[in-house]
């Protein structure tokens, strides 16, 4: 009987990138239909996928002509095959890591008011896409031509393969850095927020959960050293598995981590949940969130779309005050809801014996008992005179 490692690959693509399918699909629901705040992070996620089932789709492919079976078994077409299908995963592979890293982090972006915080995120996001971009390109030129990778019968060359290995030890470093960053970052971005205690520690690990995909990293370090044998299509099936995990856990992961909205309003539907609070008053946020204490634009003109893709705040149509709050938090302001005929700048309450005037200072302001995000009311009193 040939010893085929191929359909234990086949079956792992087929269940991660089954697994990352769905979930970016529900994530693309929520933040397209539920809070409508389809952003720049849900897009690179999109792509990751795209590029994650294009890894699953070629590996698979390669099965067909020799991936996981031994060298000396096949013919030269289907060695030559195999092995283009294998370069191809490693373009595909590149490419969703790039992307998911990069998603995870512009998540993180819009919970994150604190100016070191932004940093850390901007620096792991930095240092995941230039290993990400330098591992794509030595990968993609290793050899001199490029088909020379997969069909040794014509005229080339090739880098030695200690220069791969040594590059997948750099990336792998880097990227279990940057996943642990990324786990550890939302304990002090969400501790922060204007949320009960019971929220922020069940949104907590939520937010890190794209960490899990290092534990793929970790375990394929073992085999890394699987390219230097000369059976290469079956010694390297275990870098392939494992490499096809951490593509799915990240993906998956880190679009996990978006669907809160869509549990809640699961739960609202089935009743699962009260309009009570059991936990008693949130506590306000020591953190200012820069959206409620910045100078709004009170120019009255329509913000072009692409400003919208990134906003954290941008407010759904169908969403609620307290859904915002329970997402992102308030700050140390307290929203009010106002009724739509109070929604403008000045407008006014009437009655027989006086009316009430709303004022909402939305610009720079000279009194002092004033700040920018304040709505206070000014009563005026008719009081009745004599005629003479």
């Amino acid at each position: 009987m040939v010893d085929n490692r191929g359909p234990k690959l086949q079956a792992v693509c087929s269940t991660f990138v089954s697994f990352a399918f769905v979930a970016v699909v529900l994530r693309v629901y929520v933040r397209a239909r539920i809070v409508k705040a389809f952003g720049y992070d849900d897009a690179f996620m999109v792509f990751a996928l795209l590029s994650h089932i294009m890894f699953a789709g070629c590996a698979i492919g390669g099965i067909r002509w020799g991936t996981g079976r031994h060298m000396d078994t096949l013919s030269n077409e289907e060695i030559l095959k195999a092995l283009r299908y294998w370069w191809l995963c490693y373009i595909a592979y590149c490419w969703a890591m790039i992307a998911s890293k990069i998603s995870i982090g512009l998540f993180l972006l819009r919970v994150t008011v604190s100016r070191i915080h932004r940093y850390i995120i901007y620096t792991a996001m930095g240092l995941t896409v230039l290993t990400g971009l330098l591992f794509f390109f030595v990968t993609l030129l290793q050899c001199s031509p490029i088909s020379f990778f997969w069909n040794k019968g014509i005229k080339g060359h090739c880098l030695s393969i200690d220069v791969i290995i040594a590059l997948t030890f750099l990336y792998s470093g880097i990227s279990v850095i940057c996943d642990f960053t990324f786990a550890i970052l939302p304990m002090f971005l969400v501790w922060g927020l204007n949320m009960s205690v019971r929220t922020r520690v069940v949104l907590i690990p939520v937010l890190g959960m794209a960490c899990v995909a290092s534990v793929a990293v970790v375990v394929r370090l073992g085999y890394v050293m699987d390219f230097k044998n000369p059976d290469f299509l079956y010694a390297t099936v275990n870098i392939a598995i494992w490499s096809d995990i951490e593509q799915g856990l990240a993906i998956t992961a880190g679009s996990l981590a978006t669907l809160r909205p869509l549990f809640r309003l699961i739960a609202s539907k089935f009743g699962f949940t009260s309009t009570s609070n059991p936990s008693g008053p949130t506590k306000p946020s020591v953190i200012r969130n820069p959206q409620w204490n910045s100078v709004p634009d009170n120019d009255g003109r329509k913000k072009p779309f692409f400003s919208n893709l990134t906003n954290p705040m941008r407010r759904s149509e169908k969403g609620s005050t307290r859904d915002n709050e329970e997402e992102y938090g308030m700050g140390d302001l307290q929203p009010m809801r106002l009724r739509d005929d109070l929604v403008d700048e000045a407008s006014s309450e009437k009655s027989d014996k006086g009316f009430n005037t709303w004022r909402v200072h939305t610009g720079k302001v000279s009194d002092e008992e004033h700040r920018v995000g304040t709505i206070t009311m000014q009563s005026e009193i008719f009081q009745k005179t004599d005629r003479r």
